[in-house]
Order: C-alpha cells, then structure tokens, then sequence
C-alpha cells in the first residue's frame, strides 16, 4: 500500500541563501561600476572649472592691460592710495581672495561667478556661485573662490609678492589642496577628491592644461596629490633647471 505524499505548497519569495547571492551580484557590479559613474557624474564639475578658469584669464588679462601688471604687492598699494574710498576687501596677503579683489577696481562690472568651481576638500565646500554682493568689503568673501593664485617671489625682499612675467608661467590653479600659508612653488599640493584626481592649470598664455596624469597620491594622506616625479608645474630656465622656488602659490578661502 503506497502512502500518500503530502505536497507542500511553497510560497512566493526568496530564501537567505538566494538573498544573499543576489546581494553579492550587485555589491560586485557596484562595485565595478562605482567609478565611471561618479567620473561622469564629475564632467560637468571639470567643465566648469575649466571654462571659468579661461573666463578669469579674460579679467586677469584686462587688469594687466590696465595697471601694467598681474594683481600683485605694488598694484594693491597703488589701488589703495588712489582709490581710498573703494572697499572691496583685502587686497594682498597670503590668500588667493584677496589679490583677486583689485581686479574690482578696474571694473565693477566683474562677476564673482568666473571664479567658481564645486571643491569638496579637507571638510570645506564652495557648492554655489558668488552672490554678487561687492560693497563693504564683500567681494570674493570666504567660500566664493575657488581659484588658487601664482605670484613671484620678489627678488630683494622675497616677502613682497610680485606678478607673474613669463607667459608660460602657470597664473591660476584650480584643485590645489587649502592651506592657510602660501605654497612654496616646490612643495604645492593638490586636492584628490574634488574633480577625482583632476587639476586645471590657468598658464599666462590663456591655455588650460590638466594634470590628471601628472600627479600621483601622497603616499601618506590619500586626499592629497603631489606632482609625479619629473614632473614641472613651473617654466625652466634656457640650461633646463627649475625656476619653482621663485613662486608662491596662494590658496583660495574657503
């Protein structure tokens, strides 16, 4: 006499052990897909900064046309001196900010939005343009620029801050990492976390180049990049040798 067999109806659903093999699959392909996505999802960002560093060229280029020189030590003085009643801020010091702001001297009719870019850095964020707001000293306040700026290194008194000359010079940068002191032109360091490894370099000639493949990672910080070995962000003289400790770079605030 057979026995009846007793069918179980199994209801609809996952067992743990598919869960867990289908949460394995995904993790992997997230895993795998993690990068690209966030890359594309930084173009717009890259873009960005490097469209506006070619803006700020335009601006830069204006002021030097009008004053003989880049925003420096000698052109902050003689902008104090002959406009005593203008009041857009600092104008020198060992920020970027500062010596951006005389280029309102010129023109008031500067926007802050060329000096834009998303930085995510070190626990500081720049996620929106400039408000625009110039008077009493709130041109390019802290957190509305994002552009590190070159100077020289005066020749007789290497605390006094000269413009840049040469027109293979790097003028402007955007991803370096903040710092509340200038950079010796040696030893700048850029960010890697904001544009993922990407820095944009503003030369005197209006040329922007990318240093993606430039830098490497600080062996001892991963949110930092350095330059690669061999690599020169500064010109060479004619016997080839570096002219790097004759410029400092300035950070923005933020």
């Amino acid at each position: 006499m057979k026995l009846p067999v007793i069918k179980k109806n199994r209801k609809g659903g996952f067992t743990l052990i598919e869960l867990m093999v289908v949460i394995a699959i995904l993790a992997a392909l997230a895993s795998i897909g993690y990068g690209p996505i966030i890359d594309h999802m930084n173009d717009g960002d890259r873009q960005k900064a490097s469209s506006n560093l070619k803006s700020l060229h335009t601006i830069l280029q204006q002021f030097k046309t009008d004053h003989g020189s880049y925003p420096c030590d000698a052109t902050a003085d003689r902008l104090m001196e002959d406009k005593p009643d203008y009041n857009f801020g600092e104008l020198k010091g060992d920020s970027a900010n500062a010596y951006f702001r005389q280029v309102y001297y010129t023109s008031s009719n500067v926007s802050e939005k060329p000096f834009f870019a998303k930085i995510n850095s070190n626990g500081l964020t720049i996620s929106a343009e400039g408000d625009e707001k110039l008077a009493n000293g709130a041109a390019l306040s802290r957190g509305e620029n994002a552009m590190a700026y070159v100077v020289r290194k005066n020749s007789e008194d290497p605390t006094i801050k000269d413009g840049v000359t040469k027109s293979n010079a790097p003028l402007a940068l955007c991803g370096v990492y903040p710092s509340r002191s200038p950079y010796a032109g040696t030893d700048v360091k850029f960010d890697n976390s904001s544009f993922r490894g990407h820095v944009f370099v503003l030369s005197c000639d209006g040329s922007v180049k990318d240093l993606e493949k430039e830098i490497e990672e600080d062996e001892n910080d991963d949110t930092k990049a350095n330059l690669a070995n061999g690599k020169n962000l500064f010109p060479e003289t004619k016997k080839g040798r570096s002219t790097a400790e004759q410029y400092m770079v300035l950070s923005p605030e933020m």
